[in-house]
């Protein structure tokens, strides 16, 4: 067994390279056991080396040491599914949600609700009544710097798409 700075350092630097796991994909990843990861992740926390941020019912966790805060709330919203396919649709779209999908999103409070979120954390803004990126540079710039820890092969096709 690695020792516990070891164990530390590699549950670090996975959380760097993929930011915004969750904990049952960093158990995956780290192969440590339940209590081990746990008492890990609470050390990290505690000499504030990582940061966590609630998802519904999930966890996420991201590194205090690499990226900055606009990154991480930018992954944040990556990783979830709702928000993922708002940003998406934005990027397809020449920065603006398809007034297709914006009615439909309108109907399902989830979607309306992670919009509203959106906003708040000002990803989106309204333009002509329809959610539009506040800056697509910014959202594509993170999605390629961390585009190996995304295992959507949908986002890794957008981001040849339309990235530089």
């Amino acid at each position: 067994m690695p020792a516990k700075s070891d164990t530390r350092t590699d549950l670090l630097s996975i959380i760097q390279e993929n930011p915004g796991l969750h904990f049952r994909e960093l158990q995956r990843r780290s192969g440590l056991a339940t209590g081990q990861l746990e008492y890990h992740l609470y050390q990290l926390e505690k000499d504030v080396k990582i940061s966590k941020r609630r998802d519904g019912k999930l966890l996420r966790y991201f590194s205090n040491i690499s990226g900055n805060q606009e990154e991480r709330v930018i992954v944040y919203f990556l990783r979830n599914r709702v928000s993922r396919e708002i940003i998406l649709d934005c990027l397809a779209h020449e920065d603006r949600a398809s007034t297709r999908s914006f009615e439909r999103w309108k109907k399902h409070k989830q979607y309306a609700d992670m919009m509203e979120s959106m906003v708040a954390e000002n990803i989106l803004h309204e333009v002509s009544g329809s959610p539009a990126l506040v800056d697509k540079k910014k959202v594509l710039s993170v999605m390629q710097k961390y585009r190996q820890s995304f295992l959507d092969t949908m986002v890794s096709a957008i981001i040849d798409l339309l990235g530089p």
